[in-house]
């Protein structure tokens, strides 16, 4: 409650006497309540919306509050309940809440949920208002409690409160592996970044955590009674991601004085001690400010192997915003400088040649236009000969489509071995009814560029023919926004079973075409619960009541999702939350299955540091997307008896 007393004023006093425990009266006619009673054993405290004093020694500073924690030697017996809680004070907080400090501070009991996440695991906090809530300062330069030691056994819940018992507290994770590198914000024009600091990791021995097919668990979790009948009702046979609740989201920027930690994927970390948090879905520690964790490995570069004399390999490659440093009028581009331009060139350049040992021909996704594509053929065509390599002699071929900021999908092609036959769009007129918008709209943003091509075969002297689709679909922006989602997913069916059909009147034709799909499909390699995209355009589609938006099977014989074919711990592309997942796809047709020899990610960008951007010393980081790479030969394989 809010004390109106006249001369009512902030108290600074130092004070002798013990801690007052829960159940007492304070000072200040306030009833005072240990830190694990109001945190209870549950997600919401029982004492939300009242006004009451804790007491605790802070443990850590933060832009908007600071941490307090209960004394080991004043800890309860429930090993259900937190003995930590974050103090809410909106600015950064005074000076009297400084790390070390044991003090009594009085506020609001809150339950927080962010605006944009409103289904979301609640944060008890104690909120303090100005001219309302004091803190009074008991000593100071205590020691800080102990971390609690967090292990496998932690997780063995498989929850998504498993940590609810750690909220506002310090804990230490020995041994951590990295499963997602340091973010950041990039800006496009001048390829800068700024480090976010926040990285994702499990504890040692716990499996990677991937997407996994199905429904988010998550999401379900948070329906109404009512809401989850009907779903069980309409979808009996939906499978559920479980949202992967071992996966800890570490902050190292979050305390102030803190500095960013920049770290790869899969680096091994030593003593991650911090505070227990939540955010984005995610437990998170927020690290001391003077505990960096010790690094015991980190990731070691693998290229791609060569090409054979008898063998050509395809790849897609999403090079993320490849603005260049000219105005285009009819656009809303980003316009680099020429420095920057310069520099990511040079770093493509890089990993194409490098890592991915020039692929014979590259589907290219978020270039400009044909100009920027061309300047980067040559960049890379330049680099070969500058390194004493033969001169790929890389051609670019890009058609304009509708996407708003001006990314389209283009190839980059080998011409030292590789001959073009065609190029050609597909589908850049057709539209749709997007009930989101009351209006029809483009159905491909980024219409897919079909190439069709050949390598010489120098023994019969005959041309071995191909044809490749660089596709780039609808994103999962506005996939689950109330007021979008219908549109968004309508667009993403939509655009599975375009390529659904072109691939099957392709067969139907000719049914010894070889037919090639790579790209940014914004899609995984399963049923997602939504939309089944991948499975639609393969030909096997999610059958009603495992999906919500189901498509018919358009395709037969069915394609091959290379992706499947390759090991477990290699299936990804992309890095979100902590998740891998399969956003970039290579499918080949049944007539292909025979010359295939090998599928692999180059792994150059989602597992780096966004701050790597910046250094154009070396390949990695150049996007956010690894990319995919298919090896054929053009001798059929022999038939095992």
């Amino acid at each position: 409650m809010k004390d109106n007393r006249p001369g009512f004023a902030r108290i600074n006093v130092i004070l002798g006497a013990a801690i007052i425990l829960a159940g007492a009266f304070s000072a200040f006619g306030q009833r005072e309540f240990a830190i694990s009673l109001i945190q209870g054993d549950k997600n919401m405290s029982g004492y939300e919306g009242q006004q009451v004093k804790a007491s605790g020694i802070v443990t850590a500073r933060t832009r908007t509050g600071f941490f307090l924690q209960t004394p080991d030697d004043k800890a309860d017996s429930n090993p259900n309940t937190s003995e930590g809680i974050f103090v809410y004070t909106k600015t950064e907080p005074d000076a009297d809440a400084a790390i070390g400090n044991m003090i009594v501070v009085s506020g609001r009991v809150e339950e927080f949920r962010p605006r944009a996440e409103p289904a979301s695991l609640p944060i008890t906090e104690l909120s303090m208002m100005k001219g309302r809530d004091l803190i009074q300062v008991l000593s100071k330069g205590n020691a800080l409690p102990k971390p609690v030691v967090l292990t496998i056994n932690d997780f063995r819940i498989n929850s998504i409160d498993q940590l609810e018992k750690y909220e506002g507290m310090r804990v230490v994770v020995p041994e951590m592996t990295v499963v997602a590198p340091t973010g950041g914000r990039v800006d496009n024009k001048t390829n800068s970044v700024e480090s976010n600091g926040t990285f994702y990791g499990v504890v040692k021995g716990l499996a990677k955590p991937f997407r996994e097919p199905g429904y988010e668990l998550y999401d379900f979790l948070f329906l109404t009674d009512k809401e989850k009948a009907d779903f069980k009702k309409d979808f009996p046979a939906m499978k559920f991601n479980d949202s992967n609740p071992e996966r800890i989201r570490v902050e190292t920027t979050a305390q102030l004085g803190s500095q960013a930690i920049e770290v790869p994927a899969l680096t091994e970390l030593k003593n991650v001690v911090g505070v227990m948090h939540y955010g984005y879905r995610t437990y998170s520690i927020l690290t001391d400010v003077n505990e960096r964790p010790g690094v015991s490995s980190y990731i070691k570069q693998v290229n791609l192997p060569p090409v054979g004399a008898r063998q050509f390999s395809v790849a897609g490659m999403n090079v993320e915003n490849f603005f260049d440093d000219i105005d285009d009028p009819a656009i809303k581009e980003d316009i680099v400088t020429t420095e920057s331009f310069n520099k990511r060139m040079k770093k493509i350049s890089l990993g194409v040649r490098n890592i991915m040992q020039s692929p014979d021909v590259i589907g290219v996704i978020e270039v400009e236009n044909l100009g920027a594509l061309k300047r980067l053929a040559e960049k890379i065509n330049a680099d070969s000969e500058a390194a004493g390599k033969p001169n790929p002699k890389y051609e670019a071929y890009l058609i304009d489509g509708n996407d708003g900021r001006g990314i389209d999908s283009g190839f980059l092609v080998k011409s030292s071995r590789i001959t073009v036959i065609e190029t050609k769009q597909l589908g850049k007129e057709d539209k749709f009814d997007n009930k989101s918008v009351d209006e029809e709209a483009f159905l491909n943003d980024r219409p897919p560029l079909m190439l069709r091509a050949s390598m010489m075969d120098e023994k019969t002297k005959q041309p071995f023919e191909f044809t490749v689709l660089v596709n780039h679909l609808k994103s999962f922006l506005g996939y689950n926004d109330p007021k979008r989602m219908d549109g968004v997913r309508t667009k993403k069916r939509l655009q599975a079973e375009f390529l659904a059909k072109f691939v099957q009147q392709r067969q139907t034709a000719n049914p010894q075409e070889r037919i090639i799909l790579v790209g940014d499909f914004n899609a995984y390699q399963f049923n997602d619960g939504i939309v089944d995209v991948i499975g639609t355009i393969k030909g096997k589609p999610a059958v009603k009541g495992e999906v919500m938006n189901p498509s018919e099977d358009l395709v037969n014989p069915d394609m091959t999702d290379l992706v499947d074919l390759i090991n477990n711990e290699q299936r990804y592309s992309y890095r979100y939350d902590g998740n891998g997942q399969v956003l970039d796809h290579i499918l080949i047709s049944n007539s292909l299955q025979n010359y295939i020899i090998g599928f692999g990610y180059a792994r150059m960008n989602a597992d780096f540091p966004e701050s790597y951007r910046v250094d154009d010393n070396r390949a990695e980081r150049f996007s956010d997307h690894d990319a995919a790479v298919a090896y054929f030969s053009i001798d059929a394989a022999v038939a095992k008896p």
